[in-house]
């Protein structure tokens, strides 16, 4: 297995890590939560980057890499959801996205086709990760301040915090939709012909 592989193994790998670190209480434990997020999000640019610089592009990088970052996505808004913060419609938007044009890449991969990633697609992808970093990196700072209060109820938020999620989430889940539109659109002719 070449470098670039391992290296999206390894973020598949990531996923129980970061739901113990966000799931379990300890102290500090969304700094840690942060810091193994961060590194996901950095393994999704280095393996293919390096496939890219090396020539080492191989099918099973180009299924597990996509899968990689939506199955490592998914798992940061499931964290997110757990919370309680009434992003759930949003994010829910976000991941049917995610399915539906996943389907629509194996249908073209099974004709022999490909559909190019398109700027809303790069773009939705940037303001996700960024999205759901500085979500992480604000429970971390609001912990380390005794900010984060986790009652018998459930999780008390500062204010601040809540609306920055609601606000962020609609935006990215906006720029995703209209990116899933995109690509159902290059690949229609594929579902329309079965």
């Amino acid at each position: 297995m070449n470098l670039p592989n391992k290296i999206t193994v390894f973020r598949f790998i990531c996923i129980p890590f970061l739901f113990a670190a966000a799931l379990i209480q300890f102290k500090y434990h969304w700094s840690v939560t942060f810091v193994i997020y961060m590194i996901g999000c950095i393994s999704d640019k280095l393996d293919g980057t390096i496939a890219r610089k090396c020539n080492i592009i191989t099918d099973f990088g180009k299924l597990f890499d996509p899968l990689a970052d939506k199955a490592f996505m998914l798992a940061s808004f499931l964290i997110l959801i757990n919370l309680g913060w009434h992003t759930e419609l949003v994010i829910m938007l976000i991941m049917i996205r995610e399915f539906l044009v996943a389907g629509v890449r194996m249908a073209a991969s099974v004709e022999g086709e490909t559909i190019p990633a398109n700027i809303f697609g790069k773009l939705k992808t940037l303001l996700q990760m960024i999205t759901v970093g500085i979500a992480f990196f604000m429970l971390a700072v609001c912990e380390r301040s005794q900010e984060v209060i986790i009652l018998a109820k459930g999780f008390n938020p500062p204010a601040y915090l809540e609306i920055y999620c609601t606000a962020a989430f609609w935006i990215t889940g906006i720029i995703t939709f209209i990116s899933g539109i995109k690509y159902l659109k290059d690949g229609w002719h594929l579902i329309r012909t079965k």
